[in-house]
């Protein structure tokens, strides 16, 4: 995940289609605003929970993957001569 710290009226831009801009804060709330082609989705995420009741939000999908992808490459043998390589294995 990534974390950033932005300020009233500055964005971010997703995938070069997507801007979330801060249009307001306060102590409690910030209030965003989101510029996304026709065809993106974009739900609250109390929302989506309640469409889909039985499913895993795309944020712990994409965690998901990213942890087994981590355990994966902590499993990859390594080259004892350089710890950053991995072994490549000749085809049979």
């Amino acid at each position: 995940m990534l974390a950033l710290s932005r300020g009233e009226g500055q964005s971010i831009i997703i995938n070069g289609t997507i801007e979330v801009k801060i249009v307001k804060w306060t102590r409690s709330s910030v209030r965003l605003a989101i510029e996304a082609p026709r065809d993106v989705t974009i739900d609250r995420d109390e929302v989506w929970r309640k469409m889909h009741p039985d499913s895993p939000t795309p944020l712990d999908q994409a965690q998901a993957l990213r942890a087994a992808a981590q355990a994966e490459k902590s499993d990859t043998p390594r080259d004892d001569a350089n710890h950053n390589v991995p072994i490549r294995r000749e085809a049979s």
